[in-house]
């Protein structure tokens, strides 16, 4: 009887142990969905002080998670930082530097000749979802690519390839042929957007692609998700929604505002906008924002809002310089925008909500990066990090918990070796120490220093005042640079300073 007893106890332990077992692994991994808005500038939400843009549900994601005032992107354009984003290493260290397979403007009228740069995440490079698929994650991109060679006109290095196992619009142009169904242009039938075929005249692509991550979330919400949704807007065309730009007109009027401001403010040769005033740029603001609360009312209706990572991002700063005042948005307090390594091309936005995981509320000032991104969904899901894959990358999760109030690390470094028609400064280079940063201008070696704590627009250059800083800040950049195999540019033998693209036409 005793060693029946014996026997019946050890069946009855060894199927509580396989039910423990089973239960644990069948508990649903937390989801995620990372929000990357194009051309967003720093300044454009009503969070970070904007009076005429209205951003209510990005403002209550930053209430009921965290929200970072010194967030980066890797680059001041945008493919190399959704590169960045999805391997976890610096542009330079994947020749990823500029847009899609391209060296930028070149000829006469430049100084320099740009590195060639490849258009491609490498297929060795294990992609952020390609880790969460090897967990058992479905994985979904929606919205812009922009991630592969714009010369290659098949689908080798679509989302598909990478890691996705659906792709939703996403292809290797970087804007939409339109805003408006059927979303395609007749000027530029390039940039028409594969996908979307079923609508109907009137639909709006912000709207569209929001009802795909609906449709996909709830066909979906039984096992764990990653939604990669990088939206279109706020990218040229400015196309808004007609009563959204009623109500913005109006608004202008009320506040005062010029919707066409003139002159601007001088950047080099440049000048950028001196306001936010623009009713177009402001509705397209507005739709963004009220598309994410759609999305975030669903994952309440679906009860999956306390089981889902939410992150809020953007890829670069505002489109806000030019050859006039009148580009869409203005990045003040930050200087310049979009394609410098000012303040104002690569702070961003950056929002993390994880109930039970993340402290509602926070306001972290510590500088951080979008390579930062791959390990901090890695770490804040319990899966093991990957190293050598998202190298130049660490886990934002010690300061989301409060266990640290600084990153172990030297810098954040920036490498843009190429020119832009919207940047009269050029290629560059730039470092962020503690509360300093270091521009250095490729062309001349012109060498700018700041205190961010004390000029976070950059107007007080204290290259001068602090020699020591200056060496200190350059000799780390020109290590970095060398260690992380940065292509710098070269003496262009064919430049004609009469042809110079500065040069008002």
């Amino acid at each position: 009887m005793k060693i029946q007893s014996s026997i019946l106890t050890a069946l009855l332990l060894t199927v509580f142990f396989i039910q423990h077992i089973q239960s644990k692994e069948t508990v649903k991994k937390p989801n995620v969905i990372l929000f990357l808005i194009d051309d967003l500038g720093w300044s454009d939400l009503s969070l970070t002080g904007s009076k005429f843009h209205e951003t209510p549900n990005v403002d209550r994601l930053a209430k009921e998670g965290a929200f970072f005032s010194d967030a980066y992107a890797a680059s001041s354009v945008c493919s190399p930082t959704r590169a960045s984003i999805l391997t976890g290493k610096y542009p330079s260290r994947i020749k990823m530097t500029y847009i899609s397979g391209t060296s930028g403007p070149k000829g006469p009228g430049y100084r320099l000749n740009a590195p060639k740069i490849v258009g491609n995440i490498n297929p060795k490079d294990i992609t952020l979802a390609e880790a969460l698929r090897s967990h058992k994650y479905k994985t979904v991109h929606i919205g812009k690519w922009h991630l592969q060679n714009h010369t290659d006109k098949g689908k080798t290095h679509y989302p598909e390839k990478h890691g996705f196992d659906v792709n939703i619009a996403g292809f290797r142009m970087g804007q939409p042929g339109s805003y408006y169904f059927p979303y395609k242009s007749d000027r530029h039938p390039n940039t028409n957007v594969p996908g979307l075929e079923e609508g109907k005249e009137g639909d709006y692509l912000t709207d569209a692609l929001t009802d795909q991550a609906i449709q996909f979330i709830r066909k979906n919400k039984a096992q764990p998700f990653f939604i990669n949704f990088w939206y279109y807007t706020v990218h040229t065309p400015i196309q808004p929604k007609k009563e959204k730009l009623q109500k913005y007109t109006g608004k202008a009027n009320r506040l005062g505002l010029n919707p066409k401001p003139n002159q601007g403010i001088p950047v080099w040769q440049s000048r950028a906008r001196s306001e936010q005033s623009s009713p177009a740029y402001a509705s397209m603001v507005e739709s963004m924002d009220e598309n994410i609360g759609r999305l975030l009312k669903t994952l309440k209706q679906e009860n999956l809002e306390n089981d889902t990572l939410i992150i809020f991002f953007s890829d670069n700063g505002g489109l806000s310089t030019g050859s006039n005042g009148n580009m869409p948005t203005s990045c003040l307090p930050l200087r310049a925008g979009k394609s410098w390594l000012y303040e104002g091309g690569i702070r961003v936005p950056l929002v993390l909500r994880m109930p039970g995981k993340i402290k509602a509320g926070l306001r972290i000032k510590e500088p951080v990066i979008s390579t930062d991104l791959y390990p901090t969904i890695l770490d804040l899901l319990n899966l093991p990090a990957m190293p050598t894959q998202h190298r130049d990358g660490k886990s934002l999760k010690p300061l989301l918990n409060g266990k640290k109030k600084t990153m172990d690390r030297e810098a954040l470094y920036f490498h843009y070796p190429h020119y832009h028609h919207i940047n009269s400064m050029g290629p560059s280079g730039a470092i962020r120490m503690g509360k300093y940063k270091l521009i250095e201008v490729f062309e001349t070696g012109k060498i700018e220093l700041y205190n961010l704590e004390e000029d976070m627009g950059e107007q007080n250059d204290l290259v001068e005042k602090r020699p020591k800083v200056k060496e200190r800040l350059l000799n780390s950049l020109h290590q970095w640079q060398k260690k992380s195999g940065a292509d710098l540019p070269e003496i262009n033998p064919d430049y004609l300073a009469e042809k110079d693209f500065r040069h008002k036409k």
